[in-house]
């Protein structure tokens, strides 16, 4: 459940006024809280400020705010406790003042007296300034800031054997903003030893002698940066890259030209990449140039795509050039349906010692010599068979010049084709005529899929599945003598139903809306419900009947004067507009409210007890 917001009065420190008994004010600029006494100024008790204090964190332990003189300022010394603590710890205030320069000493127990000397001295948050010398004895500094501005000389001379040993032993981490030397003064001899992990950040130089990166294979080296620089060997045909055959580099990329020395073994090369062992130019280009000499393919040479050849293709010896496809079709043949295919034999013969299917239309200039008979495409003269005339892929003209084509059988005319009849008109439909000819009429025609009756269709009874207007926009009028249309049975709209009268009652015992919704308010625009486009002032809504003494009517409705839905129990209406006589009750189970907030509930309730959620109570401005 969402937390309610109670805000107190509220303002200004100079306008706080005299509060009631209990009644709670809060300063905006001071941030300081007070409680009414009396509703007297002068007695309002001031309970606290956050000047006074500085709260804890996660992180930081609270603290006492010491102000300084409001006419000096707003500085303050803060008294804070650490972040951690082990243990509730206490400190005793010495009861006198002290002597000049003297300090407070802790007695272990956190009783603080004054004293002038200290037997065992912990440095915290001190500044030693200028040089300082330790000496001999040891100095333990357990503190959360220790500043020495100066130069600090430790003359113990220990040498150091590990991280616990030296004359120097830090156990935490050290911070170094400037240079470290580590040896001689001049000259640098000394060593460095680091445990654990290394990190460099900015420019690392390492000069003179050799650098050793790993003294083992199993020393991994991980380059997460870039090179800048050439990778030299320092002497020739010495070194490897990589060591076959189970540490080798994956790939290498060259932008420029890669030589490898006169005799070496270059396999597997991949232009692209793609399967082992080969060279995929699908991105360019592959010229094999032998500088005018003879390339020497000794396999089977394969080419999957379309080849152009320059030159001719020279077979001495006899070549077989099988699955030859000009275009893409059935494996074997020449497609040509991108072009022509001309077989000249120099003015001999042409032979075609097998079948010759020829599936489009084909031009012979001269004549066709079918000694024994001949089949063109689906042309068939007096072949054994049907001894049929198939014009399937062209016209066929009986011309008796003159004279009557006589069909002494059956005229089947088959699916797709057309019989035409040159006498007859367009988009009318046929009729038999007087002496039994084939004709037509204006009155009657069919365009696409409308049968059109230029004059009255004289019918007992029209049974049709759809009535619509021609054009598809004019209305249907259906009258009978009285301009009333009767519906004995029900009636079903499939479409939107528009009454344009100034009134639709309904007489029902029940009415039943399917739509989720319902628009009132729409205005009629040239037979069509539109929304308003300027202002009417009159309220839309929902009026109920009802009786109470006498007939009255409640409204829920859109009081357009106020900009807001009101809910009424008595309302008068004129030029609709409604005046509210007595606002209704409301009874609901639960309150939400989608405003500038956003959505949220507002009141719900849980068992018999009723909560107040996401609401600000405001206990107004001072004044």
């Amino acid at each position: 459940m969402a937390t309610p917001v109670l805000q107190f009065k509220r303002g200004a420190f100079s306008n706080l006024p005299a509060l009631k008994a209990g009644e709670p004010g809060f300063t905006t600029d001071k941030f300081d809280f007070y409680i009414g006494l009396d509703n007297q100024l002068a007695n309002n008790k001031f309970f606290g400020s956050t000047r006074y204090w500085k709260k804890e964190t996660e992180t930081t332990g609270s603290g006492l705010n010491l102000v300084e003189g409001t006419n000096n300022g707003t500085d303050f010394i803060t008294i804070q406790s650490p972040a951690s603590l082990v243990g509730v710890v206490t400190y005793t205030l010495p009861g006198t003042q002290g002597s000049e320069n003297s300090i407070l000493q802790n007695d272990g127990l956190g009783g603080l007296s004054w004293a002038t000397s200290i037997d065992n001295l912990t440095l915290t948050d001190v500044v030693l300034t200028g040089i300082t010398t330790i000496g001999e004895t040891n100095l333990d500094v357990n503190a959360s800031a220790v500043d020495f501005s100066g130069i600090v000389t430790f003359s113990n001379t220990t040498q150091s054997t590990d991280k616990d040993t030296g004359a120097v032993v830090v156990e935490g981490g050290v911070g170094i903003e400037k240079n470290l030397s580590v040896g001689g003064a001049t000259t640098i001899t000394g060593n460095l030893f680091v445990g654990g992990t290394s990190e460099f950040i900015g420019v690392a130089t390492f000069r003179g002698g050799t650098i050793n990166l790993g003294d083992a294979d199993t020393d991994d080296i991980n380059v997460g940066g870039e090179f800048i620089s050439d990778l030299l060997a320092n002497d020739d045909d010495s070194y490897d890259i990589g060591r076959g055959p189970d540490k080798r580099w994956r790939h290498a990329n060259f932008s420029g030209v890669g030589t490898f020395a006169v005799g070496a073994v270059v396999d597997a090369i991949q232009i692209g990449i793609t399967a082992a062992s080969e060279i995929d130019t699908s991105a360019g280009d592959l010229t094999l140039d032998s500088a005018a000499g003879t390339v020497i393919v000794d396999d089977q040479l394969t080419v999957a795509g379309v080849s152009t050849f320059t030159g001719a293709i020279d077979a001495n010896g006899g070549a077989t050039i099988d699955n030859i496809q000009i275009g893409i079709t059935d494996d074997n043949e020449i497609d040509t349906s991108s072009g022509n295919l001309t077989i000249d034999s120099a003015g001999g013969f042409t032979t075609i010692d097998d079948n010759l299917n020829v599936t489009g239309i084909s031009t012979f200039a001269d004549a066709i010599d079918a000694n024994g008979g001949a089949t063109i495409n689906n042309i068939q003269i007096g072949v054994t068979g049907d001894n049929e005339i198939d014009t399937s892929t062209g016209n066929l003209t009986l011309d008796s010049n003159g004279g009557t084509v006589t069909v002494d059988d059956n005229l089947t005319v088959t699916t797709g084709n057309e019989l035409v009849v040159t006498d007859l008109t367009n988009t009318r439909v046929l009729l038999a005529g007087a002496s039994s000819q084939i004709t037509d009429s204006a009155d009657l025609t069919f365009t696409g899929n409308v049968l059109t009756v230029a004059n009255t269709i004289d019918v007992t009874t029209v049974e049709v599945t759809n009535v619509k207007a021609k054009d598809g926009t004019t209305s249907i009028t259906i009258t009978d003598g009285n301009g009333n249309v009767g519906i004995a049975s029900d009636l079903t709209v499939s479409g939107n139903l528009t009454v344009l009268g100034s009134q639709t009652e309904v007489n029902t015992e029940t009415l039943l809306v399917e739509d989720s919704l319902i628009e009132v308010g729409l205005i009629n625009s040239g037979g069509s419900l539109v929304p308003p486009s300027s202002d009417a002032n009159i309220d839309v809504g929902v009026i109920f009947h009802y009786f109470d003494t006498a007939a009255k009517k409640a409204a829920v409705y859109w009081d357009d004067s106020v900009s807001r839905v009101s809910i009424a129990s008595s309302v008068t209406e004129a030029s609709s507009v409604l005046t509210a006589n007595a606002y209704a009750a409301l009874e609901i189970g639960a309150l939400w409210v989608n405003d500038c907030a956003g959505q949220s509930q507002v009141i719900s309730c849980t068992g018999s007890e009723r909560f107040l959620e996401n609401i600000t109570i405001d206990g107004g401005s001072f004044t």
